[in-house]
């Protein structure tokens, strides 16, 4: 089936770019000599995890929540790092029973969250593996770098059922960068606070420290700086308006794009398409509720709401998302004589694209523009 035939809105993912993406980090992570560990939460799919994994540098994925990791375990995958801190008897339960069963490590950033999973742990006779979770200025969740991660790590390694195995960080403060040479700036000091602290753990310990990083933006970056085992990027199997706005790729990277069809055009410059705000997550930072629907607040016209592009890919600069109603979507023409008929289809690639593919139960992947696979996103909405 052709591209053109298929029932809107839905998510489509070209192969072929995505597949390069998979390949190009996964060389990358070969010749810099350090580990690669997926964040799926971006596509939630196993079909897609797999691809990923086939590759020597890939040594595993990483969910945040528990579910996620139940979803993937079930898959078949058994390297597992859940990267929230878990806290309460049912996610430590079942957490220590997936690690039952594979190779599963988990997050603590307060002593708090480890006794209770060196309890669990201990109940059933294992040994849980456990990074401590620095915030390298994020200023999320994560204990400080230095001397407070030290602390917590002299406190972690008396507790007789946990391994400490590492160190990580998300550094996902770099897309606050405004330029590319501000999110390299950023990420290169997170990298080094990481550095640093994993050698004072060591030099303090005596313990050998995993150094795990993870963000898109600075997975390149901190791959090659000395003292940094792993790297965690997730949104660059399918990339985004985001990453492209921040320099990471270019536009021909993004994989993935909603694919929509025009039900109206009400004005010259007005078309309305029939994906709205469930089925396209709009970036936060550029809404503002009026009692019309989402309305953009644009910094920049052609980005913030998402890029339209016809089926042959040609970026239509004229065309901008304006409006999120919850089933419609309103397209503001720049160019009254952009010739855009009810039912004709666009693409929109998303400025997000993690949240977008949590709205859906499946990606339709198309290999020039036929249709080739489905696959369920079986992770979607596992929230515990």
């Amino acid at each position: 089936m052709r591209k053109e035939k298929l029932d809107t809105p839905c998510l489509i993912v070209d192969l072929d770019v995505m597949e390069n993406n998979i390949r190009d980090m996964a060389e990358y992570s070969k010749n810099a000599d350090v580990f690669l560990r997926p964040m799926t939460k971006t596509h939630k799919c196993p079909a897609i995890a797999h691809l990923q994994l086939d590759s020597p540098a890939t040594v595993g994925i990483q969910t945040a929540k528990v579910g996620e990791a139940e979803v993937f375990a079930a898959a078949g995958i058994s390297d597992i790092f859940v990267s929230n801190e878990i806290i309460g008897d049912s996610k430590v339960e079942r957490l220590i029973n997936l690690a039952k069963r594979g190779k599963i490590s988990t997050s603590v950033d307060s002593i708090h969250v480890a006794k209770g999973l060196n309890a669990s742990a201990k109940r059933h006779g294992i040994k849980l593996s456990v990074l401590i979770h620095v915030d390298s200025g994020n200023r999320r969740s994560g204990v400080l770098p230095g001397e407070p991660t030290l602390e917590l790590a002299m406190e972690v390694v008396k507790l007789s059922n946990l391994n400490l195995r590492g160190i990580w960080t998300h550094e996902g403060h770099n897309y606050s960068g405004r330029t590319p040479e501000e999110v390299r700036n950023i990420t290169e000091k997170a990298g080094k606070a990481m550095v640093r602290t994993r050698n004072q753990l060591e030099r303090e310990l005596g313990l050998e420290v995993y150094n795990s990083v993870g963000s898109t933006p600075g997975a390149k970056f901190l791959g090659q700086m000395p003292g940094i085992d792993e790297i965690r990027p997730g949104a660059y199997v399918f990339y985004d308006e985001g990453q492209v706005h921040m320099g990471v790729c270019k536009r021909k990277d993004c994989a993935l794009s909603i694919l929509t069809t025009i039900f109206s055009r009400p004005a010259p410059d007005r078309a309305i398409c029939d994906v709205g705000s469930k089925g396209y997550y709009p970036p936060a930072e550029y809404l503002a509720f009026s009692k019309e629907g989402l309305q953009v607040n644009w910094p920049l016209p052609s980005t913030g709401g998402g890029v339209v592009r016809g089926l042959d890919g040609e970026i239509y600069d004229d065309i901008v998302f304006h409006r999120w109603g919850e089933e419609y979507g309103i397209l503001k023409l720049t160019n009254p004589h952009r010739d855009l008929k009810i039912g004709d289809l666009i693409e929109v690639i998303p400025f997000h694209v993690c949240s977008t593919v949590n709205l859906y139960d499946e990606l339709v992947g198309l290999r020039n523009g036929e249709l080739e696979v489905i696959w369920p996103i079986w992770a979607r909405g596992k929230v515990r």
